[in-house]
């Protein structure tokens, strides 16, 4: 079982920092600036990173010794309750708008076999399996990284078990060193790469984006051998604000770098630092982020996520981007009905999915989920 660990509260409300990453990247007035500097990719970039980092945080002692039948069917439970009902339930939302608006090329653009088709492999999550433009990215376009975590989902067990194994003594420094190494090597792959935008092979294809989720598994088993009590040359405030600031650099920079390298391979390093850092919850950034109103953001970011787009198209043909308050609009707008989709969809339907699919699944209290989207 795993041990009831402290709540990483900072986490949590960066992960709505990623969702607006992701939001200015569909919103008109923001694209140009979101494109130049990738701000879509490296939020879906960190969603990856710290799903793999809050799994093994919390069930590092579940899967530690052995793979329990039990204990695998609880994680598929906690995992299905976590991600389906939300998806599902925004799916008819999107759907409805895009019917309503009649304009999107990925919907009214195609013929109506390719929409069925578009429909059910969304609601299977396998869209990010296809590489065809209208089924991976129609309907809901931001699911297609629910498809890619729906993957990540049914390996993390094995995967946690043999890397668990692999470093069963290894103290944090060589963890980190493994996954710098596995960085490294993807890098050295795909900086010759020549990639197109939101490029199937390297960008939306679920193992290619499996670095990302490993990487994020190392560490935290690096975060949880460490010893927090160890003092450190730098202040806990001042590693935090060095761990954004490397963030900025990586951004500032990521136009000067192959695109496929701007997946989220330029910027993980410092996404890993600021991981780390805001993990800790030692320094002053990390207690301003641990303020229950950032917290609740956090918590309803996958909501956010998920919804957003629907709100984007419809402020984009019903009101245009040329209206003063567009922006103000559609971010009020996702911001209002992720707070309805939260409570009247994603936390009910959490419990109750869970408590149908059988056992509850092993968890640590208070430990917020890393899905992305999230």
């Amino acid at each position: 079982m795993s041990q009831t660990r402290g709540a990483l509260l900072p986490l949590t409300s960066l992960r709505f920092v990623a969702a607006l990453l992701v939001f200015s990247w569909h919103c008109v007035p923001t694209r140009r600036v979101s494109a130049t500097f990738s701000f879509g990719y490296i939020g879906v970039a960190f969603f990856f990173l710290l799903s793999g980092f809050i799994l093994t945080y919390r069930y590092h002692d579940t899967f530690r010794e052995r793979l329990r039948p039990d204990a695998i069917r609880a994680f598929y439970a906690a995992r299905f309750a976590r991600v389906y009902p939300l998806h599902l339930a925004t799916m008819p939302i999107v759907i409805a708008v895009l019917v309503y608006l009649g304009t999107d090329k990925l919907w009214s653009g195609v013929d109506p076999e390719t929409r069925l088709r578009a429909v059910a492999a969304q609601a299977l999550l396998v869209q990010s399996w296809i590489a065809s433009a209208p089924i991976e990215f129609g309907v809901n376009g931001p699911a297609w990284s629910i498809s890619v975590e729906a993957f990540f989902y049914v390996l993390f067990p094995f995967a946690a078990f043999g890397l668990l194994r692999a470093f069963r003594s290894s103290p944090p420094h060589v963890v980190l060193l493994g996954a710098f190494s596995l960085w490294l090597a993807a890098s050295i792959l795909l900086w010759p790469q020549h990639a197109a935008v939101d490029d199937w092979r390297w960008y939306v294809f679920p193992p290619s984006r499996l670095v990302d989720f490993v990487v994020g598994m190392l560490l935290g088993m690096a975060f949880l051998r460490s010893d927090e009590r160890k003092s450190r040359p730098l202040h806990a405030t001042s590693i935090e604000t060095l761990a954004i600031a490397a963030v900025c650099v990586a951004v500032v920079l990521s136009p000067f770098v192959p695109l496929s390298m701007r997946f989220s391979l330029w910027v993980m390093p410092a996404w890993c630092a600021v991981i780390l850092a805001f993990a800790g919850r030692r320094g002053a950034l990390s207690r301003m982020l641990s303020h229950p109103a950032l917290v609740r953001l956090g918590e309803i970011s996958f909501a956010f996520y998920l919804c957003h787009l629907a709100v984007v198209k419809l402020v984009d043909q019903r009101v245009g981007w040329q209206h003063p308050l567009s922006m103000t609009i559609a971010f009020g707008g996702t911001l209002a009905l992720s707070f309805v989709l939260y409570h009247g969809v994603e936390r009910p339907m959490r419990a109750h999915v869970r408590a149908l699919l059988g056992p509850r699944a092993p968890r640590a209290i208070g430990v917020p989920d890393g899905a992305g989207a999230r």
